[in-house]
């Protein structure tokens, strides 16, 4: 993989990871337009996500501090909604299944998919006085199941969660915190993992750069730098539109670049 193909996919990694449009679709997406192999995705991905993780720990610093302190009513709920992701990771990497879901037929269809849950799981915003303050060990359940949904690429992991939380009476503000305090642990997880591989491996691979040989990890280093930086940026813009209530319009990006992806996998 080149420097310039890295930095490209470090940037629309930053860009999509918090929009409800799925940053691994999009990496797919990319991935099969440069002519990269799945193999060549699987690190990157996870490194990049590494990325946007340090872009969630930023915006959510103070909320994330309350979680030992004030908040610790959340700590239990996220635990619980980090399980389901948490086992479906363990076990795709256990039977090392991660690559073959890079494929862009499956992102592209489940960028349809995505657009579909956006679009008709859409749901106004109630009054104040009906509205949950608290997401409770059951409903953080099944936001734990979306999540880990979410792993197949072209389903996004924030789209997924928030519309979930909405759907449960969560405020849009309180569902995207939730969603995004999610993640971190499974983000974690599966970068530490990638990060021990790579080190693992680091003895036994030319430190020179090949399409045959993975990604340098001083050049992974670099893109989680700027996925980091660009996904800041795009979070605090993201938590506005979800203030206006304008959520589900990302459906309109979703379906036609998953039916142009599916279609150029098809007939390639």
């Amino acid at each position: 993989m080149e420097f310039w193909q890295l930095l490209l996919l470090s940037i629309i990694q930053g860009i999509t990871e918090f929009l409800p449009v799925s940053s691994s679709g999009h990496l797919v997406a990319l991935g099969t337009f440069l002519g990269l192999e799945s193999t060549q995705l699987d690190d990157v991905n996870i490194a990049l996500h590494f990325g946007t993780l340090l872009a969630i720990c930023s915006v959510y610093f103070q909320q994330i501090k309350q979680l030992f302190s004030s908040d610790r009513k959340w700590l239990t709920s996220l635990v619980i909604g980090s399980i389901p992701a948490g086992v479906v990771g363990v076990t795709l990497q256990i039977l090392d299944f991660n690559e073959t879901l890079y494929q862009p037929e499956i992102a592209g269809s489940m960028l349809i998919v995505t657009g579909l849950l956006l679009w008709f799981g859409k749901v106004e915003e109630e009054s104040t006085e009906n509205v949950k303050s608290f997401i409770c060990p059951k409903s953080a359940l099944a936001i734990g199941l979306m999540q880990a949904f979410a792993i197949l690429p072209g389903i996004s992991r924030s789209g997924v969660t928030i519309v979930t939380a909405k759907r449960m009476g969560l405020p849009s503000a309180l569902a995207a915190r939730f969603s995004f305090l999610l993640a971190i642990p499974i983000i974690g997880g599966a970068s530490g993992i990638t990060l021990y591989k790579l080190l693992l491996n680091s003895g036994e691979k030319s430190v020179e750069l090949a399409p045959q040989q993975g990604t340098n990890l001083y050049l992974l280093l670099i893109g989680v730098i700027v996925s980091a930086l660009i996904g800041y940026f795009a979070l605090r813009w993201l938590l506005g539109i979800i203030e206006r209530g304008n959520f589900h319009r990302f459906a309109f990006w979703c379906i036609p670049l998953g039916t142009i992806l599916l279609i150029y996998s098809l007939d390639g």
